[in-house]
């Protein structure tokens, strides 16, 4: 009786294939069969352990040169849509906290129901350095969008000097302009996490 078929991790450009070992019955060709693929798009994958590692390899395919290593087990978590787990962490914080929501499917910010349009961006702000995300060391900030005036400040002046106008104090020290429509606050959001939430600055 044949034994279990050898397992392996396949890395390329496209992301990581899980991978076991076919032999043929009418010829001694082995080929490999797809288990399970992690696709860049939903890297990183995180708590990755890997045991009994062996017969690493190059290897060539229709995608390119490849990675092959030969495991006996293996456990990992992704998270989905691509965010990172920070991402993720700070949204379920920012829920509980504030009662906003972001809705992962069509990558948009809820705003709580109880709570003016001012008041649920300032209460994201609060958040956003309460959490360690953004510190009095990152301002002033502005946006791409606004490039004459501060969203952030340590002071309610903008760039002129001049008093921002309509603005809240979320944390002491700490002014943002809150004049803008609810759409483009929720932009501004978008734009903050992945500044300093994810790390991946659009704001160029």
């Amino acid at each position: 009786m044949a034994g279990n078929p050898n397992e392996y991790i396949e890395i390329g450009s496209d992301g990581i294939r899980f991978v076991m070992e076919h032999q043929s019955i009418t010829s001694n060709e082995k080929t490999m069969i797809p288990r399970e693929e992690v696709p860049v798009d939903e890297m990183p994958i995180n708590n990755i352990v890997i045991n009994g590692v062996s017969n690493i390899e190059s290897v060539d395919d229709d995608s390119g040169t490849l990675i092959r290593m030969k495991y006996e087990e293996v456990e990992y978590t992704t998270t989905e849509n691509g965010e990172s787990e920070d991402s993720m962490d700070f949204y379920e914080k920012l829920e509980s906290e504030t009662g906003i929501q972001f809705d992962d499917s069509s990558q948009e910010f809820i705003f709580s129901d109880s709570k003016s349009d001012k008041e649920n961006f300032a209460n994201f702000i609060r958040v956003l350095f309460e959490e360690g995300h953004m510190t009095k060391d990152d301002l002033p900030y502005q946006t791409k969008y606004a490039r004459n005036a501060y969203l952030l400040n340590t002071e309610p002046v903008d760039q002129k000097g001049e008093e921002m106008e309509r603005t809240g104090e979320p944390v002491e020290g700490v002014f943002v302009a809150t004049h803008y429509a609810k759409d483009q606050k929720k932009k501004y959001m978008k734009q903050l996490v992945n500044d300093f939430v994810k790390g991946e600055s659009i704001n160029k």
